[in-house]
């Protein structure tokens, strides 16, 4: 984090709406992005996600005086594109400090966030409601109100995946399932002075970090893409 950084919240938008903003009031916030939901590919009642995005307009109208606020919409159902989007944000916040709040929203799009924070190395935490309120479906009602306390959520330990990482998975994934030995060959160009060593090494880490499966036929051990490689791939091919 840089001296002069600047403190960025991630926030996903649910029914919640002075839980959502309150970590930014107490940890501090310069810019805040809330995720709001653009649509969904299951057939659920268009009333729950307009009023997602009516409750974030309405955030965004009430305290953009105190920091910068952005909409950005994603597909709340869909986990690649939730997590594609919020790497998208963090790359283009890089240098800053980055918060990401899993208080409320989409179970599908706060998983994509705390995976994205623990690839990148952002911080993540979870509001407490001051309290509940049962009845919500009204316009003028929300799920809870306030904030009693933060809680940080420890993130995967998964280190950074790095360009001759994601070189390899995609030198996989253009074979779908190869030997590492025909890998080792086809993937030379990747290193400058290769090396057998090095090549295993790269290889046994994306093995350890899930991204990639290994399975031995008769002489041969053979690798292929996991869904967490193809999830990996997709979001930083942008």
């Amino acid at each position: 984090m840089q001296v002069n950084s600047k403190k960025v919240h991630i926030i996903i938008s649910g029914w919640d709406k002075e839980r959502a903003i309150w970590g930014c009031i107490r940890l501090g916030a310069d810019k805040v992005y809330i995720l709001i939901p653009s649509k969904t590919n299951e057939k659920i009642e268009a009333w729950i996600n307009e009023k997602t995005r009516n409750i974030a307009l309405l955030t965004k109208k009430k305290f953009s005086k105190f920091f910068e606020i952005e909409i950005v919409p994603i597909v709340y159902d869909d986990y690649i594109d939730c997590f594609k989007n919020i790497i998208k944000i963090i790359k283009k916040e890089e240098g800053n400090e980055i918060f990401v709040n899993i208080s409320s929203g989409s179970h599908v799009a706060t998983s994509a966030a705390i995976f994205a924070a623990s690839l990148t190395g952002c911080k993540a935490y979870y509001v407490h409601p001051e309290r509940y309120d049962e009845i919500f479906k009204k316009e003028d009602r929300f799920i809870s109100y306030g904030g009693r306390s933060i809680v940080e959520i420890p993130l995967l330990p998964i280190s950074q995946t790095s360009s001759i990482e994601l070189k390899i998975l995609k030198k996989v994934k253009e074979f779908k399932r190869i030997s590492i030995s025909e890998l080792a060959i086809r993937a030379r160009e990747i290193f400058d002075k290769p090396t057998r060593s090095k090549f295993n090494y790269y290889i046994n880490k994306l093995v350890e970090n899930n991204f990639l499966k290994s399975e031995k036929i008769g002489r041969r051990i053979y690798v292929e893409l996991t869904k967490s490689g193809e999830m990996i791939l997709e979001a930083f091919s942008f």
